[in-house]
């Protein structure tokens, strides 16, 4: 952050021992000179009172200056080094406030505990001091402080916004009980968080993104594009290439009530497996239909149903059903 003195620290003393004025005035250069030297210093275990006071008053002038001259990092920086990180919110203002913020969080995964907890929780109460709801959920999760989830749902006053909480509760599989003399449409915010809709919502969007249409294996091979001669029969079953069709046919139609490879032709398509395949054939119509109301084929359930295969796969999926 800054480079060596001739003088140990120099800069830092003679600032001190100065007639004082804007610590600006000396231009952007000397301020990071100064905050380096005063990471340093501060750190010193001999330090006394007094120097550590003049110190952290020091500090608030710079924090001031970084703040109106785009160099928040540079503000927090010194304000983790200092360990005076709660001074951090009388400095923030709405024009800063977002970088500020994203700058604490992106540095949590790099320092230890419980900074990592401060850094949250001064984020949090930024996002908070402005009524950005959702971010500060989502600290509060990251937390894992239930108190406090249930704090910044409580203060949020906007019922779009409370939805919008309600889905990042639900995302996360948290759950609030909530007062219906608090919260007019508590019922469903709570139906919200039990993800009771989640398949519902999701098959809206893919219906606005006309994307329903269910999808067989060779529309992802796409190996019609493929350049290569045959050598022999192109049609023959192989275990391994069945087994790759029931995943990529489960995967693929996961959660969209509907597909061609098992709905249309289960029967004959089921018989083309043996074992962990017929499992995999069954786990991938399972897939397709769960979470949905979409009922299964009859014939091919009853045909599910006659298996005497030793596989937990069969019943949890015709369950879906």
């Amino acid at each position: 952050m800054t480079g060596p003195d001739q003088e140990e620290r120099a800069t830092l003393k003679y600032r001190l021992q100065g007639a004082g004025g804007e610590v600006g005035n000396w231009g952007h250069e000397y301020v990071r000179h100064v905050s380096g030297e005063i990471g340093r210093e501060i750190n010193e275990p001999d330090i006394n009172m007094e120097t550590r006071t003049a110190l952290v008053t020091l500090s608030k002038e710079i924090v001031a200056y970084d703040m109106t001259h785009n160099t928040e990092s540079e503000a927090c920086d010194l304000l983790m080094e200092i360990e005076c990180l709660d001074l951090l919110e009388q400095f923030v203002d709405a024009s800063c406030y977002e970088r500020v913020c994203l700058y604490l969080i992106s540095c949590v995964p790099y320092v230890p505990e419980p900074e990592d907890k401060n850094l949250l929780k001064t984020a949090l109460n930024l996002y908070y001091k402005f009524e950005v709801y959702p971010l500060a959920l989502r600290c509060a999760v990251q937390l894992n402080d239930m108190e406090l989830v249930q704090e910044v749902f409580s203060n949020c006053k906007d019922p779009a916004v409370q939805k919008q909480l309600a889905f990042i509760l639900g995302r996360q599989q948290l759950f609030l009980e909530l007062d219906e003399d608090q919260f007019p449409d508590a019922e469903e915010l709570m139906e919200i968080m039990s993800n009771v809709h989640l398949n519902t919502n999701f098959q809206s969007l893919a219906r606005e993104l006309d994307i329903m249409e269910p999808k067989v294996p060779e529309d992802i091979y796409k190996s019609h594009l493929e350049n290569v001669r045959p050598y022999g029969p192109t049609n023959v079953d192989s275990a391994r290439q069945n087994l790759a069709a029931s995943f990529v046919n489960g995967f693929v139609n996961c959660a969209f009530g509907n597909d061609k490879l098992l709905a249309e032709n289960g029967n004959k398509w089921l018989y083309k497996n043996k074992e962990h395949g017929m499992m995999s054939a069954t786990a991938s119509l399972g897939s397709s239909y769960s979470g949905t109301s979409t009922a299964v084929s009859p014939k091919l359930t009853s045909t599910f149903t006659r298996q005497k295969t030793t596989s937990s796969a069969v019943p949890c999926w015709l369950a879906v059903s």
